[in-house]
């Protein structure tokens, strides 16, 4: 019942790059403006995969105190290009399935997160050049675990949701891709390697098997 997959859509935290370490130290930076002390917890449970805006807003009504948006946006994104300038890590074997792709599937990130650090992320490890669209936060009007950013994904691509896969590491971008009809690959991280992968088509523990050979089974 597999459809030709045309295009590969990755998600770009914890997936491209281990940055979550990176989001989370520079959201607890940003905080601490407020004498908020954001705990590991907090992040996991309303952060991880599910963008900035919903963390700010969920520890907003944990602690009652007004966050002004625009100033804790300002320097949380300045904090984790900082902190990214030194910690520059792709995962481990992802730049090689990227590689494997390349030519064979049309490339795309879809990412819960701001399109100035999705752009800066990919500039950096120097991988921006293969993917033929970027669909953020910005263009969509609810993130993931909705399915609006796959969507907008596949209609921007031309293409039918059964020729797109999607690559995720956490629940909540499985939940966003099998929403939008995507079938979807889990491969988590050390974040999320714990969180519930039942609705993923198959959950890998490492990159090592998935290349072009792979997606052809789907």
């Amino acid at each position: 019942m597999s459809n030709k997959i045309k295009a590969v859509i990755f998600d770009l935290d914890g997936i491209i790059v281990d940055s979550e370490p990176l989001h989370f130290e520079a959201a607890k930076f940003a905080l601490k403006e407020l004498g908020i002390d954001l705990t590991l917890e907090e992040y996991l449970q309303f952060g991880v995969a599910k963008g900035a805006k919903n963390l700010y807003e969920k520890i907003s009504e944990k602690y009652v105190v007004v966050i002004d948006m625009k100033r804790v946006f300002e320097v949380k994104n300045n904090k984790f290009q900082e902190l990214f300038k030194m910690n520059v890590f792709p995962r481990k074997g992802i730049i090689e399935v990227i590689e494997s792709f390349s030519g064979k599937y049309t490339l795309a990130i879809a990412s819960s997160g701001i399109r100035d650090n999705v752009i800066f992320v990919l500039e950096k490890i120097n991988i921006k050049d293969k993917f033929s669209l970027i669909v953020t936060a910005e263009d969509v009007a609810r993130v993931k675990p909705f399915p609006d950013i796959y969507e907008k994904s596949c209609e921007l691509l031309g293409l039918d949701k059964t020729e797109c896969i999607a690559i995720e590491d956490s629940e909540t971008g499985v939940e966003s891709a099998k929403g939008a009809g995507i079938r979807c690959i889990a491969v988590p991280c050390e974040f999320t390697k714990h969180q519930n992968f039942s609705k993923a088509d198959v959950v890998l523990d490492s990159f090592d098997k998935l290349n072009a050979d792979f997606i052809k089974s789907f």
